[in-house]
């Protein structure tokens, strides 16, 4: 970890590195509090470094052999103009020529190794395995996640997720992955679940990410949500009942973690 600590953090999140840096701050934290931020739903990887005398310079350098991992049958362009042909015919079946689009490209959010996409109204939009099946029909392997509430949709490379970046940033750093834990909310972006069980521990935080709209992301999965985050089915979840440092130390206990003040 920073400073000598034995103890890293890596930030996680379907956002841009710079919502990324706007939203730490915000939050009244310091980049650098921070080992490395995920960023782009798992298909760009930073690590934090020193605060720059250029104020327009982001503190954050990007690890461009992860690339390397994940570039494998990475579409790209091809790919770019297939998804904007699928956006076209979901405003046709839809008929919404003229009532504004449901999905627009979002050139801004978007890098070489995700195309994102806005979403204007997420219970308009097709399920994800619809998605899913269109990209098994062109033979282009890549992943979908559905995001930020539903209001985003990134496309990022088959081998590409927030799980693969953790893993191989443990690989990296020689991290035994039992030791590794997890904070998540009550539900999240599509790739939610891959963050959840295996050999590292998960917290799951009450009353995060628990709003209708995201509910709604997950409702057409073949089997029920609960059934991944339910503690009983594994001793490696736990749930906090409150996102504050009391229930969070507890739940830590729980899975036999103990926070000793130095």
């Amino acid at each position: 970890g920073k400073s000598g600590s034995s103890i890293g953090f890596i930030l996680s999140t379907s956002m841009t590195v710079s919502e990324t840096h706007s939203t730490i701050l915000s939050g009244g934290l310091n980049p650098q509090d921070f080992d490395a931020v995920i960023c782009n739903s798992g298909s760009e990887l930073y690590f934090t470094s020193s605060a720059s005398d250029d104020k327009t310079k982001l503190p954050y350098a990007l690890d461009s052999d992860y690339h390397s991992h994940i570039e494998y049958r990475w579409g790209g362009e091809s790919l770019r103009k297939t998804l904007v042909r699928w956006v076209s015919s979901v405003h046709e079946k839809k008929k919404m020529k003229n009532e504004g689009q449901i999905l627009s490209e979002d050139e801004s959010s978007s890098s070489n190794y995700c195309l994102s996409f806005k979403v204007k109204d997420p219970t308009l939009v097709p399920p994800m395995k619809e998605l899913r099946k269109l990209m098994r029909i062109q033979a282009l392997r890549c992943n979908a996640v559905y995001c930020k509430g539903g209001s985003k949709i990134n496309v990022i490379p088959v081998l590409a997720s927030r799980a693969q970046a953790l893993r191989y940033l443990l690989v990296r750093w020689g991290v035994d992955l039992s030791k590794m834990v997890v904070f998540v909310g009550e539900s999240g972006d599509t790739d939610y679940e891959g963050l959840l069980g295996g050999v590292h521990k998960t917290v799951i935080l009450k009353g995060v990410s628990s709003d209708a709209v995201t509910r709604v992301l997950h409702g057409n999965r073949s089997y029920p949500l609960e059934d991944v985050t339910d503690p009983v089915n594994s001793p490696n979840i736990t749930e906090a009942d409150q996102c504050d440092g009391d229930c969070i130390k507890a739940a830590l206990e729980k899975l036999g973690i103990n926070l000793v003040k130095t």
